[in-house]
């Protein structure tokens, strides 16, 4: 029988193509990567194999048979191996390669195994195939295993994809469908057409598919840098940690961009991140960098030597400015180094620590290098059992509401309570409020925390309504997140009109940061609370680089002065100087002023003499639960 080679022929040029192609790009050494260099090297082997058994098995010559049967065995071993080959590709994809059970590992290994002995043994047995005394190829009395077992392990495909294919992405999920289509199409053609050979085309086919969707490097790469991305880094880290391999991590924040980017405009900016992203290849000598987000960058050395030579080169290559366009540009960074970062166990918590890290040296504004110790891990621990445990808290209100005392000096009484929010873990005992608010705000929980609270203090003032006949209004902190949702402000109307309380009773605190952030959704707020009476507060005031202009235009009623201007009054005659001032200041503009932090009978003393009209502190009140703050202000 003569044979058709032209597909085969067109399969072998694609190969060829995947190949150069798939080479000429830099690659991380993955199972994915590994799997396919494998599967590609297979399949050429096996197109080849193909054609020359083709022409072996046509040609009917009884001459050079043994050396035709041993192509044939070498085409059937490529067979088998192919098959089993794109079965392991379908199970990393799908996340089972990391099966639990030793055993199953070992069972889906029985069946390969078993065939590739049969098709060994088939020299000497020729039950799947042999030559006769003129040459030609006859097949065996057990050929038909050679397809069932092809036909097994591609129903064993469909089985996995059906059961497991959710847990990879839609886009991969159809070109393994894909694949599988065209090559069980082929195969069926074959089968019903003989002469034509399909199967080495269809895997063909099947190969390039996958290396555009799923094994194209270029797919991973960041088109600015040339670096890898994260989403790349997610794949490949995941594969380190499970297989437990040793690594150390250095990553690189670019502090100063914005700034940057304002000042030279981002061309410059861009060509600033181009040269410090070549300068990390040449010092780390590794294709292991990736960029995580549009400012970070992120190293994997493999030995702990690597690993300290990186950090000593960035570091030393940071210090010294990068010439752009003319222009001399420092390049400020927080170089974060994690030595046996494995320990972390899993990719999430790295970037985690990561961003953690970064977060420790947030107001440095030069180059620091910051290595990762038990002190750090300790505190990220912390930090994860607290957004652990906030999860539980919003969703069981595990919440409490403590309450601090505003003194009047001229009423010399308290007029007025603070609202503060506590959270106590079972375990860890109190979590400072800065730590569970800033951990809430990260992860979009403060506006459901902020109506829990609210709910409370509504509740207490409408079981206890008679204290409002002493106290003018109870304050309430609004984070910047919840100002800025639209709609929230009905939200938080809705539940004070809930309980059928007087808006009146409250006093809405902002930060001078979020009241310089003046969106559109903010105004709005502000506006919905100034129309049902609801009074404004600013907060902290002197605490950041607040835009005094933005400030002034909202119809804020009093002004709290934040506790670290007071620090020094009672020593440095210029801090207490500055401090008086601002208080004349504000006061002369119609704002009641509150001092905030006074724990000392002397800086209360000065607060009375510079006329400021309420004190807050420790001096007078410690926040108290509901049942003390009854007794403290009855």
């Amino acid at each position: 029988m003569e044979y058709i080679n032209c597909f085969q022929i067109t399969s072998l040029v694609l190969v060829t193509m995947i190949a150069i192609h798939y080479f000429s790009h830099k690659r991380l050494n993955n199972a994915e990567n590994r799997n396919f260099v494998c599967f590609l090297a297979f399949s050429g082997v096996y197109v080849l194999l193909d054609m020359l058994s083709a022409v072996i098995a046509g040609g009917g010559s009884s001459e050079g048979c043994r050396m035709s049967a041993l192509v044939l065995t070498l085409y059937y071993f490529c067979d088998v191996i192919l098959t089993y080959g794109l079965f392991c590709y379908i199970r990393i994809i799908t996340g089972r390669q990391k099966e639990k059970y030793k055993w199953l590992k070992t069972g889906w290994v029985v069946l390969p195994a078993a065939m590739l002995l049969a098709v060994t043994a088939n020299l000497r047995t020729g039950w799947l195939f042999y030559f006769d005394q003129e040459g030609r190829f006859i097949r065996g009395s057990f050929h038909f295993l050679l397809y069932g077992y092809v036909f097994f392990f591609m129903l064993v495909i469909v089985a996995f994809m059906l059961l497991y294919g959710k847990t990879a992405e839609k886009e991969i999920r159809r070109t393994i469908w894909r694949f599988w289509f065209i090559e069980a199409a082929c195969l069926f053609l074959q089968i019903a057409a003989e002469r034509i050979l399909l199967t080495g085309f269809g895997l063909s086919v099947g190969l390039w598919l996958i290396y555009l969707t799923m094994n194209n490097p270029g797919e991973y790469t960041d088109s600015m840098t040339g670096l890898f991305d994260k989403q790349y880094f997610d794949k490949w880290i995941g594969e380190k940690l499970y297989r437990k391999e040793s690594f150390h991590l250095l990553a690189v924040d670019a502090r100063n961009m914005k700034q940057i980017n304002r000042i030279y405009g981002t061309r410059v900016g861009d060509q600033l991140l181009i040269r410090a992203a070549k300068g990390f290849r040449e010092i780390t000598d590794s294709v292991q960098i990736f960029r995580i987000t549009g400012n970070c960058f992120l190293a994997v050395l493999d030995s702990l030597t690597d690993y300290e030579k990186a950090r000593d080169g960035i570091e030393e290559f940071l210090k010294k400015p990068f010439f752009i366009e003319n222009e001399k540009v420092s390049f400020h960074a927080a170089i974060c180094g994690i030595m046996n970062a494995e320990k972390l166990e899993k990719e999430d918590s790295i970037l985690s620590y990561i961003e953690y890290m970064i977060s420790l040296i947030q107001n440095r504004q030069d180059t620091v290098l910051i290595q990762s110790d038990s002190k750090i891990l300790e505190g990220f621990r912390y930090e994860q059992e607290v957004e652990h445990f906030l999860q539980k808290a919003v969703k069981e209100d595990l919440f409490e509401v403590y309450y601090q005392p505003v003194y009047s000096i001229k009423n010399q009484d308290f007029i007025t309570l603070e609202a503060l929010s506590r959270l106590k873990h079972p375990v860890l005992g109190m979590i400072p409020p800065d730590v569970f608010i800033g951990i809430a705000e990260k992860q979009g929980m403060i506006s459901a925390v902020g109506c829990l609270q609210l709910h409370k203090v509504c509740r207490f003032i409408k079981e206890h309504e008679y204290i409002m006949k002493k106290i003018r209004n109870v304050k309430f902190n609004l984070s910047p997140s919840e100002l800025m949702k639209p709609g929230y402000s009905h939200v938080l109307i809705g539940i004070i009109q809930g309980y059928g309380l007087d808006p009146g009773y409250f006093q809405f605190e902002i930060t001078e940061n979020v009241a310089t952030e003046y969106s559109e959704s903010f105004c709005t707020a502000i506006d919905d609370f100034a129309e049902v009476g609801i009074h404004m507060c600013l907060d902290d005031f002197g605490s950041g680089y607040a835009n005094l202009n933005a400030v002034l235009r909202i119809p804020f009623s009093a002004v709290k002065m934040d506790r670290s201007l007071l620090s020094g009054v009672s020593s440095d005659p210029q801090t207490a100087t500055f401090y008086r001032s601002i208080v004349m200041i504000l006061q002369h503009m119609g704002y009641k002023v509150i001092a905030e932090g006074a724990e000392t009978e002397k800086e209360v003393k000065l607060l009375e003499k510079w006329g400021v009209d309420m004190i807050q502190g420790y001096y007078f009140s410690r926040p108290l639960c509901e049942e003390k703050i009854l007794e403290k202000i009855s």
